[in-house]
């Protein structure tokens, strides 16, 4: 009984352990099926497309300042940025032009359109009226799908041109008279559904922006940073770079429920006041405090005159709606402090007036300082001989005492001239006047003896 008891046991033991053997090994076949299908769906998913837009071509040059033509750069960096962005996985990267040549706005985005694109970007450089903007801006449209892709790219290329040094003008829509997305270029790929950012690297025009694009190698760099934003937003890694973005984390923008309007309005609040003045040197400490309700600031620019003349554009420290500065007062002026505050889109309101008293410092000597100091030197050379301090004084005083008859001498000698010219002045008057008399009565008489 025993025995029957144990071989029962054992076969129940083998029963169970051999059904969990085979579901353990089917769940470890479905594993790899799932492993398998989805590097196999990986392999087969179509990969992203891009189009990168050269700005300009052909006889449309753009923007011209110095030496450089921006129709030129944008060219370097487009080709760069296309170089560095296939050297990343599951990314398909289009030219719309390859040559210099003409292409309308419409023929770009069609252009895009006929590869399938998921994306175009479209690289600028850019110049102002007055020359004296400068730093980075990226635009985008104004309208649901393509405002919120449009952002979160231009966030991650923001992110990149800040690093390598350049002044955050913004991300910013613009709309025309219509209410449509303003530049042509956005306005043609919304109308066709499809998602666009135009950047402006940097401004030609601009001492700040200068150093980074005055050479072939800078411009090459803008690509390669270019590129750099596009793979962390659409989360791409590359062996051959060593990188991998899969887990870089996009900023998260929802769809807008109608189009997002630029701020078209001045700054709120622009408040002056000054904190120190130095008098020996004319250095002025002012406190300035600028507030916009609906975006944010950008610049201020100081005058020392009343607002005759302003300072160039100064950067606004970001995230402080109170900013201390120090502006120089020429010697010799009476100064009225004024400030301008502008805001993200170039609006400024101007500040309430200081008047302060007139500065004088570091005036140049006087003929009498000069002279009275050039004494001065004179008697110290002869100090030792004379054994005395004073004598350099004295002599100072014997001098003055002797130039100052000759002084009064001159002065009566010209002031003897001209009342003597005054004298000659009323005689010549007397007899003309005189003169004219004598020939009316004459006439009177002849007139009665006729």
């Amino acid at each position: 009984m025993r025995k029957t008891a144990v071989y029962v046991l054992a076969g129940i033991l083998m029963f169970f352990g051999g059904s969990l053997n085979v579901h353990g090994a089917q769940l470890g076949q479905q594993d790899t099926e799932t492993a398998q299908s989805a590097e196999i769906a990986q392999e087969e998913a179509p990969p992203i497309v891009v189009v990168l837009d050269p700005g300009h071509g052909g006889e449309n040059l753009g923007a011209e300042y110095e030496a450089y033509t921006e129709k030129y750069m944008t060219m370097t960096v487009a080709k760069s940025m296309k170089a560095e962005l296939e050297k990343y996985e599951g990314i398909t990267v289009y030219l719309t032009r390859e040559g210099d040549k003409d292409m309308t706005l419409e023929e770009r985005v069609d252009f895009a359109k006929s590869v399938n694109a998921d994306f175009l970007f479209c690289l600028h450089f850019n110049m102002s009226v007055k020359h004296d903007l400068f730093g980075a801006e990226v635009w985008i449209s104004a309208f649901d799908n393509e405002y919120q892709k449009g952002y979160t790219f231009a966030s991650a290329e923001m992110d990149m041109l800040t690093e390598l040094g350049l002044y955050s003008r913004g991300i910013k829509t613009k709309l025309n008279d219509e209410g449509s997305d303003y530049y042509g270029i956005l306005r043609h790929a919304t109308e066709n559904d499809l998602p666009a950012a135009l950047i402006e690297h940097c401004h030609l025009d601009q001492e700040n922006d200068k150093e980074f694009y005055n050479s072939q190698e800078k411009l090459e760099k803008f690509g390669i940073l270019d590129a750099t934003a596009v793979a962390r937003y659409y989360g791409l890694k590359s062996d051959i770079l060593g990188v991998d973005y899969s887990s870089y984390q996009n900023v998260e923008i929802p769809v807008p429920a109608s189009p997002v309007k630029p701020d078209d309005t001045k700054p709120d609040i622009c408040i002056i006041d000054v904190k120190d003045v130095n008098e020996e040197n004319g250095d002025v400490t002012v406190s300035l405090s600028a507030q916009d309700y609906d975006s944010y600031m950008l610049y201020y620019s100081y005058s020392y005159d009343g607002g005759l003349t302003f300072s160039d554009l100064q950067k606004w420290e970001e995230g402080e709606d109170t900013i201390s500065f120090t502006m120089n007062v020429p010697s010799g002026t009476l100064p009225e402090i004024v400030v301008n505050a502008y805001n993200g889109f170039d609006k400024f309101t101007e500040s309430n007036h200081i008047h302060l008293s007139s500065l004088i410092y570091g005036e140049p000597e006087t003929e009498e300082a000069v002279e009275a100091s050039n004494m001065n030197a004179g008697s110290s050379a002869g100090e030792e001989e004379l054994g005395s301090i004073e004598a350099p004084e004295e002599q100072q005083d014997n001098n003055l005492k002797e130039k100052a008859p000759k002084e009064e001498k001159e002065i009566t000698v010209i002031y003897f001239l001209q009342v003597i010219l005054i004298c000659i002045a009323i005689l010549f008057v007397l007899f003309s006047f005189a003169m004219i008399l004598i020939s009316a009565r004459s006439k009177k008489k002849r007139r009665r003896r006729k």
